[in-house]
């Protein structure tokens, strides 16, 4: 069994996720990567999501070392290792 663990997570962008922050909400992590893409939309529709101050929230799924590399503030999601965004915005 792998080590890696997938966390999802939320973030605050500009339209084009060159600029997002983490929102403040429990990171879920997940076993394998479908696990956690399957909990995509269901992270879109919670009200955190709802309630961002941003253009646009994007659910993704990330590797226990990709979430270790971005830590805080603001990040360009388009740099994170090839991350691709959900197909949601609110």
């Amino acid at each position: 069994m792998s080590a890696t663990l997938f966390a999802l997570a939320l973030f605050a962008c500009s339209d084009d996720g060159k600029a997002c922050e983490r929102l403040a909400t429990p990171v879920q992590t997940y076993e394998t990567k479908s696990l956690c893409n399957a909990r995509l939309d269901d992270a879109l529709n919670t009200d955190a999501a709802r309630r961002a101050e941003a253009p646009t929230v994007y659910a993704q799924c990330l590797s226990n070392r990709q979430m270790a590399s971005i830590g805080t503030g603001v990040i360009d999601l388009t740099r994170v290792n090839g991350a691709r965004f959900a197909d949601a915005a609110y």
